[in-house]
């Protein structure tokens, strides 16, 4: 870059060889965007490298894809992987045979088949925790399967594109295709077939007319007691009344059979008893706390024992700095040694820090007085609101609930996320019986 353009350099050299020719103020604005120029041309020069080896017919992701796994002597080609090949077959063979993709899914995760991600950590290619998942196979991984040319011996690569240093899905002009770069796991009939069919199938869903679903202000709240995982949410549409709306548990259906004891609930019957254990949960906690204008006498009773602290340990640590820089006078003057004078100082400093620390906590311990006040007045609002309306929002669940799980005997355990701090007793989670 600099070679390219000798001007700048001159000036960068100049700078360098002679910062005070140049006002500070100017000199490092000018630096910084000479470095940021140079950064820009590297990363031009490493997405336009990267897009020839694409054309080349290199592959150039991180990972091989699942069926496949790197050449030892060349990063970027691909080989059959003999142990997950197969399964890949095997879906294509289920998906061009009509099989669902929940199916699919079950099929895959009776038979006991590693999911993705574990078996990519088994072979050292992944090892970052957040990239592993649950183990078990789900619908949106046979899905990318189910789209993947790289399984007909091409290689399809720029699907994504960085953009304000943000990953996002780039446009077909971005897409560059190389034929037939490694062997093919499948035929190109296959591939087609199954395509055409999944796209038929999906122009026949969207020519269905829907109904819009009505929000559900449970969302990402409600879980299965048996398997923990998260309840699906079903409508049941009426041609005369509204809609009714189910929770249940997907695991049988998506996991593996009596792999889980189940759970369904209508929503009505969740919404109801969640309304009245709120109710009786926040009026226990508001009874159990001081009256309000008795907490806002103590919190300010509280606030002003820790104003005289702070104030203290300001005036000790004011203290200790005007004693160092006597101690620098008694060294200057002989009346201390050298290994004196520096022990005290050392002291001194230490005793300052630890002041510092204690401020900073008083502090924290200030502004939790004040959020607590906050948190207290909310709640109070909130179960008035809640007496007076009998209606549960989606903004209070968020608010007030932690987690919903619900058994297989619809017994509701419901964990809140208040808790009675005003006596430092937590507020125990409950559990309804239905």
């Amino acid at each position: 870059f600099l070679k390219r353009h000798p001007e700048i350099r001159r000036v960068s050299l100049y700078m360098d060889n002679d910062p005070g020719s140049l006002h500070s103020g100017i000199m490092l604005p000018l630096k910084n965007m000479i470095n940021e120029a140079y950064a820009l041309d590297i990363g031009r020069k490493i997405k336009a490298q990267a897009r020839q080896a694409m054309k080349d017919g290199d592959y150039i992701g991180a990972r091989a894809p699942y069926g496949y796994r790197k050449d030892p002597d060349n990063c970027h080609k691909l080989l059959i992987d003999e142990d997950t090949a197969p399964v890949v077959r095997q879906i294509f063979e289920w998906a061009h045979g009509h099989v669902a993709l929940n199916r699919i899914v079950r099929n895959l995760n009776e038979m006991g088949i590693t999911a993705p991600s574990h078996y990519k950590k088994s072979t050292g290619e992944i090892t970052s925790p957040g990239l592993i998942g649950s183990g078990k196979w789900q619908t949106r991984t046979v899905m990318k399967i189910l789209e993947s040319e790289v399984y007909t011996g091409d290689l399809v690569q720029g699907k994504t594109k960085i953009v304000d240093h943000q990953q996002v899905k780039a446009g077909e002009d971005n897409l560059i295709i190389a034929r037939r770069t490694h062997e093919p796991i499948i035929s190109y009939e296959l591939f087609t077939a199954v395509q055409e069919y999944r796209k038929q199938i999906c122009e026949e869903s969207r020519a269905v007319p829907k109904r819009p679903y009505t929000p559900n202000i449970f969302k990402g709240k409600v879980f299965c007691a048996d398997c923990g995982r998260s309840l699906h949410r079903q409508r049941a549409e009426r041609k005369k009344g509204p809609d009714v709306y189910w929770f249940h548990c997907l695991t049988n259906s998506r996991v593996a059979k009596d792999s889980c004891k189940g759970v369904m609930m209508q929503e009505t019957e969740l919404i109801a008893t969640v309304t009245a254990i709120l109710e009786k949960e926040l009026s226990v906690a508001l009874g159990m706390s001081l009256p309000l204008f008795q907490l806002e006498a103590k919190q300010k009773k509280d606030k002003d024992r820790l104003k005289t602290q702070m104030s203290a340990r300001r005036q000790e640590t004011e203290k200790k700095r005007r004693l160092i820089r006597g101690l620098y006078e008694n060294f200057v003057q002989g009346i201390l040694t050298n290994e004196e004078y520096f022990e005290l100082k050392a002291d001194y400093e230490e005793s300052i820090r630890t002041l510092s620390g204690e401020i900073e906590a008083l502090e924290k311990d200030m502004d939790a007085l004040d959020s607590r006040l906050v948190r207290y007045r909310a709640m109070e609002k909130d179960a008035k609101s809640l007496t007076q309306d009998h209606a549960l929002t989606a903004e209070l669940i968020d608010r007030l609930i932690e987690r919903i799980e619900i058994d297989h005997e619809r017994n509701i355990h419901v964990t809140f996320r208040f808790k009675s701090e005003f006596q430092g007793k937590a507020v125990e989670p409950c559990t309804k019986n239905m």
